[in-house]
């Protein structure tokens, strides 16, 4: 039983099934609806989802289905002054946007993804029991065809909010439970609202937002009282942009209109045996950010090559704990931080005094600003603390190991032609880069992954590299999520190799 069973086929449990599969791992998906999603949900990825994304091969079809954003506005939706402009373009990111696509699109393109690596969808097919011991994980499915019980090696939970995983383990979202609740429509608009811009519009009756989507399409959605009826009408919908928004948005031809309640909570461990959490089915909290799907995609990729490994039999099933240990910090910061920005949306009197000036320093001050853009673009997260992120030697740079690996620009092929980290890292495993020459490094690495030698395989004339990482001399371990594992001043193949075998627990050979 060496399979992995994704339950869930949102943007989550697709991103966890293709990063699986591209690494060799054989995996089923399946997802209680009969047919995808048509309700737009989620609709803002982060320049860190874009990388990811990127390196997986999927980000043109993206791209030619969405729209880029280059700034997010705060603007208060009484007098229709805008408090601060948070321009997005100089985020250290190859993708300093927003990509604002509509999630059906994007789980449209993934599961294309997906089919490529040889996944498929079972659709109407739900989980209705599951029962773990050493060996592997007894769950029951009952689907089209009737119900039946089968075998698998390990479930990754990825079944949104409402999680039948979570609730088939026996835990619970723990959090504040008050619940907010949010008015949405996927309309078409006509506005005089620049349409490269999120335009978040704070009144003392709740919030608004506004994503523009491709062509006239737009998402908006407003903090409402708890609502009587299943979902507003566009009328309804008008009247609180016309009141939130200063009556700068028409809306028409409705796609959906729905009325949801947000609570803020996350589970208290991510890692049950061989069942774990990802997405909403792990953490929960206001759409303001645009964090949640995002933080879920996060969740996946760290997740996915640590699984990998552990049902390839090439690591200890203990390297499993580290994805609780890296990605719960991080849900519960999100769950803070968009809890706190729907808090601000919402103040009035002297808070509101306070948030306005907070406001102006934002969008008046420049260091402010790139911060604020850069911490909205996940650009923040990293895991220096992790037991996985080991430095070794003397460094000299900024970079550290748990840090996302830098991708300068003005590295080239031996023929010349420009190539960048992120292409590097569209083959799938580790990433070692290796100043000097490799000597015995790509024994020790195996299939693991590549070994990337600066100056033969790649080219760094202008020592953007060197720079970039803080020495010119040693290698970088970038793992295959992205992100700095190893940094060492040596190209000893025995620091590989005691940082795969005791910091990974992976077996490899010994070094000669």
């Amino acid at each position: 039983m060496d399979g992995v069973l994704v339950v869930g086929a949102g943007p989550v449990g697709l991103t966890a099934a293709c990063q699986l599969a591209r690494l060799g791992i054989t995996v089923r998906v399946v997802d209680a609806l009969a047919t995808p999603t048509t309700e737009s949900r989620a609709v803002g990825v982060h320049a860190r989802s874009l990388e990811m994304l990127a390196a997986l091969g999927v980000l043109p079809a993206l791209e030619a289905r969405g729209r880029r954003i280059g700034v997010l506005a705060m603007t208060d939706g009484r007098s229709g002054d805008t408090r601060a402009r948070i321009p997005v373009g100089d985020i250290a990111s190859r993708h300093p946007y927003v990509l604002d696509i509509p999630q059906p699109d994007t789980e449209a393109v993934l599961a294309d993804r997906a089919a490529e690596l040889g996944v498929a969808v079972e659709r109407g097919t739900r989980l209705t029991a599951l029962a773990q011991d050493g060996e592997g994980v007894t769950v029951t499915l009952a689907g089209p065809e009737g119900e039946r019980t089968e075998q698998v090696g390990w479930v990754v939970g990825a079944d949104g909010g409402h999680s039948t995983t979570r609730h088939l383990l026996g835990t619970h979202l723990e959090g504040a439970f008050h619940g907010q609740h949010f008015a949405m429509a996927d309309v078409d608009v006509d506005t005089s609202l620049t349409r490269d811009t999120i335009w978040m519009f704070t009144h003392p009756e709740g919030m608004g937002i506004h994503f523009p989507l491709a062509g006239d399409r737009a998402r908006v959605m407003f903090l409402v009282e708890e609502p009587t009826a299943d979902a507003p009408t566009l009328a309804e919908i008008q009247s609180l942009a016309d009141a939130r928004m200063g009556g700068r948005l028409r809306v028409r031809d409705p796609r959906w209109l729905a009325y949801f309640e947000v609570h803020h909570a996350q589970v208290p461990q991510y890692r049950h045996g061989r069942v774990l959490l990802a997405g909403d089915a792990a953490h929960i909290h206001s759409p303001a950010g645009a964090q949640g799907m995002n933080t879920g995609m996060q969740d996946a990729a760290n997740l996915a090559w640590k699984l990998a490994l552990v049902v390839h039999g090439r690591a200890d099933a203990r390297l499993l704990d580290s994805y609780h240990d890296e990605r719960h910090p991080v849900g519960a910061a999100v769950v803070r931080k968009t809890t706190l920005l729907t808090d601000v949306g919402t103040a009035s009197g002297p808070a509101g005094t306070i948030r306005d000036v907070a406001l102006f320093l934002v969008g008046h001050v420049r260091r402010v600003s790139d911060a604020a853009a850069t911490q909205m673009a996940e650009l923040t997260i990293g895991y220096r603390d992790s037991a996985l992120s080991v430095r070794h030697g003397r460094h000299h740079g900024d970079v550290r190991a748990g840090d996302h690996a830098p991708d300068p620009d003005g590295l080239q092929r031996p023929d010349g032609t420009p190539v960048t980290i992120e292409e590097l890292q569209a083959t799938p495993g580790f990433l070692l880069l290796v100043h000097g020459g490799p000597g015995a490094l790509a024994t020790t690495l195996g299939d693991l992954g590549t070994v990337v030698a600066i100056g033969r395989d790649v080219l760094d004339p202008e020592g953007a590299l060197a720079r970039a990482y803080g020495n010119r001399d040693g290698m970088v371990l970038v793992r295959p999520d992205g992100y700095v594992g190893l940094v060492a001043d040596t190209t000893d193949p025995h620091v590989l190799r005691r940082y795969l075998a005791d910091t990974l627990g992976v077996a490899v050979p010994a070094v000669a």
